[in-house]
């Protein structure tokens, strides 16, 4: 990495492999070559043990987006990468050669033999179901362990941005809420807005500060606009200040 950004893999030739070529390298990880076919026929994703041929690295997605913001996710790799959607949110592999030890986080972790993955055919590039992001463009085609690792680590360093930017911002918001005491109860209670008092529902309560328990327990929320406008505020006393 460099100066905070994932460094590029070296370039890989850019031939590729017929897509049936490619399919059997990935069928070959299976026992019965025949029986991750026959799956692939009929549901369009097969399950293939890992570790005899390759291992994946599970990625959560808040993860990947914030290592690649608004780049594509699979150039950073380099390799392949399958895109799986999970009760908790976007989850992503990527295909590794197989590692005999991982260095990475738990909420990064490496799965290999013992463990079965989902792997589309190679025509499947969208949803629904699990897809490719970056399909094997040849037999071997792997991602470098160490390419993986770097973006785990880039991307945990701009959630970390992410968040402590966030409390910031809801500190400063928070220090312009009206006393409690000169309020009404709906706005103690969040059903209304705590700045212009505009009837909230679940879907229009646009900023929840929480249980505040001080100088009393109350219940702030706001509105979009009071909250935009407030946090603009925010903003140019920051500026004024520097």
């Amino acid at each position: 990495m460099h100066n905070g950004h994932v460094a590029q893999p070296a370039a890989l030739p850019s031939r590729s492999d017929p897509p049936d070529a490619g399919r059997d390298w990935l069928a070959g990880a299976h026992p019965s070559p025949e029986q991750a076919r026959r799956e692939w026929t009929r549901c369009g994703i097969a399950l293939l043990p890992l570790g005899p041929r390759f291992d994946a690295v599970r990625i959560p997605g808040d993860l990947l987006h914030a290592a690649v913001g608004s780049g594509d996710v699979g150039d950073p790799l380099n390799g392949p990468v399958i895109h799986d959607v999970r009760t908790l949110g976007p989850t992503y592999w990527a295909l590794v050669p197989h590692q005999d030890g991982w260095p990475g986080e738990p909420e990064a972790p490496l799965l290999s033999h013992g463990t079965y993955l989902g792997v589309p055919d190679l025509t499947v590039s969208g949803p629904p179901g699990s897809f490719w992001v970056t399909p094997p463009r040849r037999r071997h085609h792997l991602c470098r362990a160490e390419d993986v690792l770097a973006l785990i680590a880039h991307g945990r360093r701009e959630l970390g941005q992410q968040h402590t930017g966030k409390a910031e911002a809801l500190r400063a918001l928070a220090r312009q809420l009206p006393s409690p005491d000169t309020l009404p109860d709906d706005r103690l209670r969040g059903r209304t807005c705590v700045w212009c008092g505009t009837p909230l529902t679940t879907e229009t309560a646009f900023l929840d500060f929480g249980q505040l328990s001080t100088p009393q327990r109350w219940f702030p929320r706001a509105c979009r606009p009071c909250t935009g406008e407030r946090t603009e505020r925010a903003r140019m006393d920051r500026e004024g200040r520097k």
